[in-house]
């Protein structure tokens, strides 16, 4: 069987021409020498080197095997270098994606910290983007990882997921509303039009659809549902008076619009996904560590 072992004599005894020195460079004896040298030929079926008391020289099959295993030595030195940065790369760096207008700096950076006093060399890259981009990023392994409310799972098989905390719900309303008084609760304005934002790339039918069961779930029975084009534009409907919205604490548009925000006693699940079968060590140490960074301290 051809082996590294006899393509590395046949490669030195081919630039050598002699089997003493061929055997002092590997660290060989003659005879081993010789037994690899014969093996090969046997294998390859072509006799490499003409050998005499006197000289040895190498024959036309000779060089041509040279030259071919010599490519070929090259050829692996190269990809084990490039499969040794490659994969050096992989585990000191981590590319995570999470919803836009979600505020998750905080525990993001913590679970960063953590991660960091692991992997001293961490390259980390942290980017938001619209829920259908952030889906098609991870499928595509351009994401490491990705983090998103429950009702936005990517459906791939061989996805995994860990939730992150849950998030209290609220119910946005005008401040202009008449019934938006201090001593309102979200009851109040269970008949008021429903404004839900569609999901990027999502069908209307789908929109409404997950309009109605948030409907059910908190007992809302909507004198209409609307549709908004967009997270933005939805808020915006709200504040126009349009009617009201559900939304987490944390939206950054939650917490800074001046909208009226009353608790409606549920909370939606933020997860992370990742690929199970994931070459990159850090994804599930990170994601763990994400886990711990929003528990409570006297939960830990």
């Amino acid at each position: 069987m051809i082996n590294e072992a006899s393509i590395k004599c046949f490669l030195t005894l081919a630039e050598t021409l002699s089997f003493t020195e061929t055997a002092r460079r590997l660290y060989m004896t003659q005879q081993s020498v010789s037994k690899y040298i014969a093996r090969l030929e046997e294998d390859l079926g072509f006799q490499l080197f003409l050998r005499t008391h006197h000289y040895v020289t190498i024959t036309k099959a000779g060089e041509n095997f040279q030259a071919l295993f010599q490519d070929v030595t090259e050829q692996f030195q190269k990809t084990m270098d490039e499969t040794k940065a490659y994969y050096q790369d992989v585990s000191q760096s981590l590319h995570v994606g999470y919803l836009e207008w979600l505020e998750l700096s905080a525990g993001i950076g913590k679970a960063l910290r953590e991660l960091q006093q692991e992997a001293p060399g961490l390259q980390f890259s942290g980017e938001k983007h619209p829920q259908f981009e952030l889906n098609e990023l991870l499928l595509s392994r351009k994401l490491d990882l990705i983090i998103t409310y429950r009702e936005f799972a990517p459906k791939e098989k061989g996805i995994q997921s860990l939730k992150v905390l849950d998030t209290p719900l609220v119910l946005l309303v005008s401040p202009e509303h008449p019934k938006a008084t201090p001593e309102a609760t979200f009851e109040d304005f269970r008949s008021e039009p429903f404004i839900k934002a569609a999901a990027s790339h999502e069908m209307l039918s789908e929109s409404r659809q997950r309009a109605r069961r948030q409907c059910r779930e908190l007992g809302f029975t909507p004198s209409e549902i609307v549709i908004s084009p967009n997270l933005e534009s939805g808020y915006m409907a709200v504040e126009l008076g349009q009617g009201v919205m559900v939304s987490t604490m944390l939206s950054r548009m939650t917490l800074g619009n001046g909208l009226k925000c009353y608790p409606v006693g549920k909370t939606e699940e933020l997860l992370c996904f990742w690929y199970e079968q994931q070459e990159n060590t850090l994804v599930r140490r990170f994601a763990r560590h994400l886990e711990t960074a929003h528990k409570a301290p006297e939960n830990r």
